[in-house]
């Protein structure tokens, strides 16, 4: 009897790769003014529209680190018009015939520095045992000592009070700073209104999902920010009106262990669908997709029948 070993492989090119490379958790947040709306052809595709591109550079208050430069614009803005023109947005041969302006942003966040902090709890700390200090010294003196021991333990007391109040006032006030920082994160990567929805009872029931998100906003975080403002408003109307976007997209990435223009490419074309449509909600789940080909017989082989 002949025994035929059937060694089969699989196309596992995907999977390979998934093994080497986590798909990238980009988190992206769109919005659509209420006033713009897309024309649809006769197979339901939205109509071209033409646009010229502007550099936007860093967001107020955010960075740029060594993945990052002022000569990345061409890259990058090659890269967000491959993107574009998926939603059939084409850029405009002139100035007479674009229908929008599209400004690009991107940066790194910075948030509030946790050692700043820290410091803060460490002095609020150390003052509080100094007054813990002063205030048994002056029991003790009260028992035991003259006159005098006591007047300079309470003057001791007083001090330690005095700097205890100023220790907590400059936590409240790093406090208040932090969560600053925190609003203007999370709107720069799009996650004020995730956390104001999770920012219920549920979060005091259990619920982690607030803590996650606020997590997310005060880890440092690459950013591209893609806004599209009605070209004629923005070359017509006068300078004191600000223009408003007929749309933004906002993706965003964690910095630890990536490299900006390394992932723009990967963060762009996650992103890329939500150019001029609203997102509804922060999208910041992702699953890998794994692609398998048919089995494909490379060889055989023959075994003399096993004996019982």
């Amino acid at each position: 009897m002949t025994l035929i070993r059937f060694i089969l492989l699989l196309s596992l090119g995907s999977l390979a790769m998934l093994a080497n490379e986590k798909p990238l958790p980009v988190a992206i947040y769109s919005r659509v003014a209420p006033n713009y709306e897309r024309q649809l052809q006769q197979d339901g595709s939205p109509t071209r529209e033409y646009y010229a591109i502007g550099y936007g550079g860093r967001i107020d208050g955010t960075l740029w680190d060594q993945t990052q430069q002022k000569e990345d614009f061409p890259e990058i803005a090659g890269i967000i018009a491959e993107e574009l023109a998926k939603q059939n947005y084409h850029f405009s041969p002139d100035t007479e015939t674009a229908d929008l302006l599209v400004v690009i942003h991107w940066g790194r966040t910075n948030p509030y520095g946790a050692v700043t902090y820290s410091d803060g709890v460490n002095i609020a700390g150390d003052a509080f045992q100094a007054l813990e200090t002063a205030v048994s010294g002056a029991a003790a003196s009260q028992s035991g000592g003259g006159l005098s021991l006591v007047s300079e333990q309470a003057l001791a007391v007083q001090q330690a009070n005095a700097e205890l109040d100023g220790a907590l006032a400059l936590m409240q006030m790093e406090n208040r700073q932090r969560e600053r920082q925190d609003e203007d994160t999370a709107r720069i990567i799009g996650y004020t209104d995730e956390l104001k929805r999770n920012n219920d009872i549920a979060r005091y029931a259990g619920s982690d999902r607030f803590d996650l998100l606020l997590n997310e906003v005060q880890d440092p975080r690459y950013y591209v920010v893609v806004t599209a403002y009605d070209f004629k408003q923005v070359t017509e109307n006068e300078r004191s009106q600000k223009p408003l976007p007929r749309w933004v997209t906002r993706f965003s990435i964690r910095t630890r262990g990536n490299n900006f223009m390394d992932k723009i490419d990967q963060m762009a074309l996650k992103a890329g669908s939500y150019f001029g449509r609203d997102s509804g909600r922060l999208i910041r789940d992702y699953r890998g997709e794994v692609e398998i080909g048919e089995m494909q017989v490379v060889g055989t082989t023959e075994e003399p029948p096993a004996s019982d």
